[in-house]
C-alpha cells in the first residue's frame, strides 16, 4: 500500500486525514473501514470504535500494527472493488490527486536518525579523500534531525538567509512500525512499516562551522530541511530495500544516481545500533545519500527557482521547489 497523510481541498474539510494512493486517487482509509463495517452489518453510528481500529493519524495507525495495516488493506480493496464513492454516512470516500493536498507522510514524527557519509562516494567527495573502508569505522555515523523541519510533498521550502551554501541530499528513509530496544540484525524488518523518500537539505556553511566547534545541529535543521513524501510505501512492496536506486536531479538535472546496495551500513546494521534508544511507531531513519551534492564543487548550490525531485525505486517522486525567504 501507499499510505499518505493528506488533506481534501473540498471547502467544508478541516484538517489532514489517512488515504491509501490507488490508481491516481486517494481512497480514505477511516471511511473506507467504516463503510467495510457497515456491509457486514455492524451499527457504526458512533465512529469512536471506527476511529480506534483505523485511525487518520499515521502515527496512531502505525502504532495499531500489522493488524491495524491489514484492515485498512482489506477495508480499501472493498471500496475499489465495489466502486464505492460515499462512506456509510454519505461522506467522501475518494479523491482525485487534483482535490487533495498531500503532506509529509508522518508530519511530526517522534524522532528522525539519520545516518552521515553512509555512501563511499558521497564520504569521499566531503572528505576530499578516500574514506576508510566499513569495517575500520566502528559504528555507522548518524545525527538527529528535529520534526519542525519536516514538509511535505510539493511544499515550497524558503532558502533561509543565514545561509549562502543550501545542499540536496536524496535518502531512503524508514519508517518504524514496531516498538523496540536492543532489536537484533536478524528481527529487524519485523519492526519496520515500511518506507519513504527525505531530501536532507542542508546549509553546508552553517553545518561546517559548527563542525569545527564540535557541533552537529541547526545546520541540518531549519525550517523546511526535511521535505518527506510523497508517501509511505508499505514493507510488502519493497522486496528488498538494499537494491533500490536513489537519485536527486534539481531543474531535470541529474546530480545524484546510486543504488542502496552501495551503503557501508545496511538497514539492520542501522536499526540494530541506533534501537539502543527505543525506537517507536512512526520514528524515521534517513539511510544516507550518495555522491553528488553541491558540495562535491561540480554543481552549483540551490537557489531560489529551483526544483528538487528525490526519487527512489518503488517509491516515487518527492517534489520540492525552492523560493527566497
Amino acid at each position: 500500500m501507499k499510505l499518505v497523510t493528506y488533506h481534501p481541498v473540498v471547502p467544508q474539510y478541516v484538517g489532514t486525514r489517512l488515504g491509501v494512493y490507488v490508481d491516481g486517487s486517494i481512497v480514505d482509509a477511516n471511511y473506507a473501514y467504516a463503510l467495510s463495517r457497515h456491509r457486514a452489518g455492524e451499527d457504526v453510528a458512533d465512529r469512536s470504535l471506527v476511529d480506534a481500529q483505523v485511525p487518520t493519524c499515521m502515527r496512531r495507525l502505525l502504532a495499531g500494527g500489522d493488524i491495524a495495516l491489514e484492515r485498512v488493506r482489506e477495508a480499501v480493496d472493498e471500496a475499489v472493488r465495489i466502486g464505492a464513492e460515499s462512506g456509510a454516512a454519505g461522506e467522501r470516500l475518494r479523491f482525485g490527486e487534483s482535490e487533495v493536498r498531500l503532506r509529509a507522510p508522518i508530519s511530526r514524527p517522534g524522532k528522525i536518525l539519520a545516518a552521515g557519509k553512509n555512501y563511499a562516494d558521497h564520504a569521499a567527495e566531503t572528505a576530499g579523500s578516500s574514506p576508510a573502508p566499513a569495517e575500520e569505522n566502528p559504528i555507522p555515523r548518524g545525527f538527529v534531525k528535529v520534526s519542525s523541519s519536516v514538509v511535505g510533498p510539493g511544499d515550497e521550502v524558503a532558502i533561509p538567509s543565514v545561509t549562502s551554501q543550501l545542499d540536496y541530499e536524496v535518502e531512503l528513509a524508514v519508517v518504524i512500525g514496531k516498538r523496540g530496544r536492543y532489536i537484533k540484525r536478524e528481527d529487524v524488518y519485523d519492526h519496520i512499516a515500511g518506507y519513504t523518500i527525505l531530501n536532507d537539505i542542508s546549509a553546508r556553511d552553517i553545518q561546517f562551522h559548527e563542525s569545527e566547534k564540535g557541533n552537529h545541529l541547526i545546520g541540518k535543521n531549519m525550517d523546511g530541511l526535511a521535505p518527506m513524501g510523497p508517501w509511505l510505501v508499505t514493507r510488502d512492496e519493497i522486496s528488498d530495500p538494499m537494491k533500490l536506486q536513489v537519485s536527486m536531479a534539481v531543474n531535470g538535472e541529474v546530480r545524484q544516481n546510486a543504488n542502496t546496495s552501495t551503503m557501508i551500513w545496511d538497514i539492520p546494521a542501522l536499526v540494530e545500533r541506533w534501537s539502543w534508544g527505543t525506537l517507536e511507531p512512526g520514528d524515521v531513519i534517513a539511510t544516507g545519500t550518495p555522491a553528488g551534492g553541491a558540495l562535491s564543487g561540480k554543481y552549483p548550490y540551490l537557489r531560489p527557482g529551483d526544483v528538487m525531485s528525490a526519487s527512489v525505486d518503488g517509491l516515487g517522486t518527492l517534489v520540492t521547489p525552492l523560493v527566497a525567504e
